[in-house]
C-alpha cells in the first residue's frame, strides 16, 4: 500500500467500503443512510506534554529525525494516532449521554477522553457497567440505547471505548498510539479502509440505538 499511488489507493478503499468521499481533512458522506464522516490524523503527545516529555514539539523534532526519529514516533509517545467518527442526527434533541473507559489511579484515561455527558447513570447491562463509565443527564436514557442488540457486539471489539451522544450527533474518538492502534487492529486494516469502516459501523449503531425500536 505504501508508495507511488498509496494515497490514492486507501481513498479509493475507504470510499468503496463506506460510501464517503474525501474532503479537505476527512472523509463525508451518507453512511448506511446517515450523514456522517469521518478524520484521522496524527496529534501531540497529550499526556507527554503534561510530563514534560516535550509534548508536540518533541514529536515533531523526533519525526524529523530527533532522538530516536520515527521509530520513536511510532512507538513510543511521540506522537498519537487520533480518529473520529460521527454520525449527524440533524434536527434530533437527545437528552446526552456518554459512554468512556474506565479511570483508576492505575489506569489514566481521562487524557484520550471526551468529557463525560451528564453524572453517572446505569446502562441496564451489567458488562457495560463493569467495563465503561456510563452517564447521561437522563439515565433512561443510557438503558435505551444500550439495550440495543447490534450496538453491543460492536462495541465490545473496540478498544479505548470515547462514545457520545450528543443533542444532534454521535461522536467516537479514539486517540491512541500508532503501535498500539496496529496492534489491535493491523496494519491491512489500516491501510484498505477497513479501520474506518469499522469506526463508522460502530458509530452508526450508536445512532440507530436512538431510533424508537
Amino acid at each position: 500500500m505504501f508508495g507511488a499511488g498509496a494515497m490514492e489507493r486507501y481513498t479509493a478503499a475507504v470510499q468503496q467500503k463506506t460510501g464517503l468521499h474525501a474532503q479537505q481533512d476527512r472523509f463525508v458522506g451518507q453512511f448506511q443512510g446517515l450523514p456522517g464522516s469521518a478524520r484521522i490524523q496524527m496529534v501531540g503527545n497529550h499526556a507527554g506534554a503534561f510530563r514534560g516529555d516535550g509534548g508536540l514539539f518533541g514529536g515533531l523534532a523526533g519525526l524529523l529525525g530527533g532522538a530516536g526519529g520515527m521509530a520513536q514516533a511510532m512507538t513510543g509517545g511521540a506522537f498519537f494516532m487520533q480518529q473520529d467518527y460521527v454520525i449527524e442526527l440533524p434536527g434530533n434533541r437527545l437528552p446526552g449521554g456518554s459512554l468512556r473507559e474506565q479511570t483508576s489511579l492505575f489506569r489514566d484515561h481521562t487524557w484520550q477522553q471526551r468529557p463525560a455527558i451528564g453524572p453517572r447513570a446505569s446502562s441496564g447491562v451489567p458488562w457495560i457497567d463493569q467495563r465503561y463509565e456510563v452517564s447521561s443527564p437522563d439515565p433512561r436514557f443510557m438503558a435505551y440505547v444500550c439495550a440495543s442488540p447490534e450496538l453491543g457486539p460492536l462495541l465490545g471489539r473496540w478498544p479505548q471505548v470515547n462514545l457520545s451522544w450528543e443533542a444532534e450527533r454521535v461522536w467516537l474518538q479514539l486517540i491512541d498510539s500508532p503501535a498500539r492502534i496496529t496492534s489491535h487492529f493491523g496494519v491491512d486494516a489500516q491501510q484498505n479502509g477497513d479501520l474506518v469502516l469499522q469506526g463508522m459501523w460502530l458509530v452508526a449503531a450508536a445512532a440507530r440505538a436512538t431510533f424508537a425500536r
